[in-house]
């Protein structure tokens, strides 16, 4: 999920979350998914019944070192496998992108064969590794403006006419999506 400050991408991502049973928000800024659940630090989730319940609904607020708390919470997540799949929803994605892109690439390529969907949240196209946008299977983007954004979008298998949706959004649209073709074939 993409979208400039203020355009709605974290009530966008809270609302496609409302009915998930298992969801682990990591949350950087502490602020933007204080109402899903309760808040945890990146190690306590080495306890094993914080993510084994039929429903878990947790916040993850990352300390000083953002992307170690990061990689604990995949692992963690990861280890959470036999309690049944969840989805980690990734905010903020570009205050720690750079430091941990194997990291964020292993999840979104191979994250589903632990049990773990990933949702990427953040304010600038570039700053989802480019093997996450090409992995994706579903992208929705609010407005973007700069130019390497749009440029970054408009690379396959998004394409053009994405970035060019994408590029004229306006508040109150919904947002601009593409889906994996191979996955969602066009009727």
């Amino acid at each position: 999920m993409l979208g400039v400050p203020r355009s709605g991408k974290s009530t966008l991502a809270r609302a496609r979350l409302a009915s998930a049973r298992r969801v682990v928000f990591f949350d950087p800024p502490g602020d933007s998914y204080t109402d899903e659940g309760e808040r945890f630090d990146a190690a306590d989730l080495a306890d094993p019944d914080v993510l084994t319940g039929a429903v878990v609904r947790v916040v993850v607020v990352p300390g000083d070192d953002v992307p170690a708390d990061f990689l604990l919470t995949i692992a963690a997540c990861r280890a959470a496998k036999e309690a049944g799949g969840l989805v980690l929803l990734c905010d903020e994605v570009g205050d720690y992108s750079k430091h941990c892109a194997a990291g964020l690439e292993k999840l979104h390529r191979n994250g589903h064969h632990a049990g773990v969907a990933s949702i990427l949240v953040s304010q600038c196209a570039v700053d989802i590794p480019r093997t996450c946008r090409r992995t994706a299977t579903r992208v929705a983007s609010l407005l973007q403006v700069d130019a390497a954004d749009l440029e970054a979008l408009a690379e396959p298998p998004l394409g053009p006419d994405f970035a060019e949706r994408v590029r004229s959004w306006q508040p109150g649209d919904p947002p601009a999506v593409w889906t994996l073709p191979t996955l969602y074939p066009s009727h």
